[in-house]
């Protein structure tokens, strides 16, 4: 049963609230561990991963509850994507964020906020964010393609597992999915195979198999006009790949030869995560505008 706009409104006003005193428990989390400041109440937890996953969540709602806000904001997101010169500062800005989280790894490597390796750090915050923006870019290229009203018969639920893919991922990144699977460490206790690598790998591998190959046919469906577009969703998509490959050695190759190792196969690994979701986002907005373009081209 759809929501009457009366409804849609009070819900509206509801997760607006909810918003903001999320955004203020995020803000006293900063201070708190950046810069030491002590208050005079304890926080409700220590760090700002959930926080940020529930702000990500709420912002979410209030697209689907509140037309003027989702214009208004992923129409913001649309300039920055599209528009000149806004789409090479975008871009520009996301490359400077992860190359100064390198340089701050490698300066403060002892330091959780930095820590490219922590769930706790910086770096997850960045990717998570980046991962949600994608999504959405996913489906605002949806919608320009199809339109917003296309029936689910047609081709846009295809967009929807893209960007169910890059949402999830985000998800997993900033609450750490994959590493609180602790129970995975209990199985096959006496198997040298099974445990030489992260046992998670195991058991997200099926899934992650069957998500490279759609991800594949996907981009080769989708974007076969534009080799530039392909060859930059390859490139992506090899980037990620290889921060499971990366993963696989971690355990028992690569950690054990010591700390600097540890570091530079981190700061590789996290890094090719944080560039493919870049480059995946250029790809899909680089779409995206070549979709505005063509309808402006059609006389009217």
């Amino acid at each position: 049963m759809p929501l009457t706009e009366a409804t849609k409104h009070k819900l509206d006003t509801l997760i607006r609230f909810v918003i903001w005193v999320d955004i203020t428990i995020l803000l006293l989390y900063f201070l708190s561990l950046q810069f030491g400041v002590s208050f005079p109440f304890p926080l409700p937890g220590k760090k700002l991963n959930n926080p940020l996953a529930l702000l990500l969540l709420l912002f979410s709602i209030r697209l689907m509850l509140n037309v003027p806000f989702r214009s208004r904001h992923l129409g913001t997101l649309n300039r920055l994507l599209t528009d000149i010169p806004h789409r090479f500062y975008f871009f520009a800005f996301l490359i400077v964020v992860e190359f100064a989280l390198q340089i701050m790894w490698f300066t403060y490597p002892d330091d959780f906020r930095w820590n490219l390796d922590f769930e706790r750090g910086y770096g997850t915050h960045f990717s998570a964010i980046q991962l949600y923006i994608l999504g959405l870019v996913v489906m605002m290229a949806a919608w320009a393609d199809y339109g917003k009203k296309v029936g689910w018969k047609e081709k846009l639920p295809w967009y929807h597992l893209v960007a169910s893919v890059y949402f999830y991922i985000g998800l997993d990144d900033c609450i750490g999915i994959h590493d609180n699977i602790a129970w995975s460490r209990s199985l096959f206790p006496k198997s040298t195979v099974f445990h030489f690598i992260y046992e998670w790998l195991w058991l997200y591998g099926p899934p992650i198999l069957i998500t490279v190959v759609f991800l594949s046919w996907f981009f080769l469906k989708k974007f076969l006009y534009s080799p530039g577009i392909i060859a930059t969703m390859f490139v992506a998509l090899a980037l990620w790949v290889s921060v499971l490959l990366l993963e696989g050695l971690a355990k028992n190759i690569v950690y054990p030869m010591g700390l600097d190792y540890k570091r530079l196969l981190i700061s590789i690994e996290e890094g090719s995560e944080m560039l493919g979701a870049t480059l995946f986002m250029l790809g899909f907005s680089k779409h995206l505008k070549n979709i505005q373009e063509r309808k402006v081209e059609i006389p009217q």
